[in-house]
């Protein structure tokens, strides 16, 4: 003989929650007749297999069949009011040892998550402490501090000289209109953006724009932009050829 756990229930009413479940039984309104049936079948299996059974599990299968019992017994109706339900013991604990199961769950996940982390002890820093006393007395307004910083950043940049780089103008508003007529005699419109190869100076670009109001402006080119922030493109205008 020896002992075992049947499939694996942690004692009886880990057993009767399983065949609650298992069979879609209302906790609150136990059928004592089908439920001590399954039981007892769970209990006869382990007979027939000479499994020794916990004295738990009996002392179960005895409850179950009083409360069948009980509830088998004829009662007075004006009687039946006022005394307790047989199965309302029953009832508490398996509610209770259910609401501890799912604890016991929650704690287990909470224990998995938390073996994720490593808790590191406290690190001695005696050996680095130092002597030095902070005298409380001794303090400066951090207004005070900000104004004394921007004097001496004023003074920094007052005293350091000033030079001024003059570059000659290489690309004229007038090689830039140039370039647009020539892109007009090929084409009757095109985009703007076309001008460019994106590696040029900003002053490149500048002047173009500028070339380009000026056309427009003589009626020469229209600027056409569908959207905000859309490409913009170059037409030619009323004015375009007449010299």
């Amino acid at each position: 003989m020896y002992e075992v756990k049947l499939d694996a229930f942690n004692g009886p009413l880990d057993l009767l929650l399983h065949l609650i479940q298992k069979y879609e039984i209302d906790i609150y309104d136990i059928p004592m007749k089908s439920l001590t049936a399954q039981y007892m079948q769970y209990i006869h299996e382990m007979n027939h297999l000479e499994i020794n059974i916990a004295s738990e599990y009996l002392v179960m299968a005895s409850e179950l069949l009083m409360i069948k019992s009980k509830m088998l017994l004829p009662q007075m109706a004006e009687a039946e009011d006022l005394e307790d339900d047989p199965r309302e013991d029953l009832v508490e604990r398996l509610i209770e040892y259910q609401n501890y199961k799912e604890y016991t769950e929650i704690l287990h996940e909470h224990r998995l998550e938390r073996e994720h982390y490593y808790s590191k002890h406290p690190t001695d820093l005696s050996a680095i402490e130092t002597t030095e006393q902070w005298d409380e007395n001794q303090t400066i307004d951090l207004t005070e501090l900000i104004i004394a910083y921007q004097k001496v950043k004023n003074r920094v940049e007052f005293n350091k000289p000033k030079t001024v780089e003059i570059h000659k103008e290489t690309f004229t508003i007038q090689q830039a209109t140039s370039q647009v007529h020539t892109r007009l005699k090929e084409e009757a419109s095109f985009n703007f953006f076309s001008l460019f190869n994106f590696t040029e100076p900003i002053e490149f670009v500048v002047t173009h724009f500028l070339a380009i109001l000026e056309m427009s402006k003589s009626g020469i080119v229209n600027i056409e932009q569908v959207k905000s922030f859309e490409d913009i493109n170059i037409v030619r205008g009323v004015n375009y050829g007449i010299e």
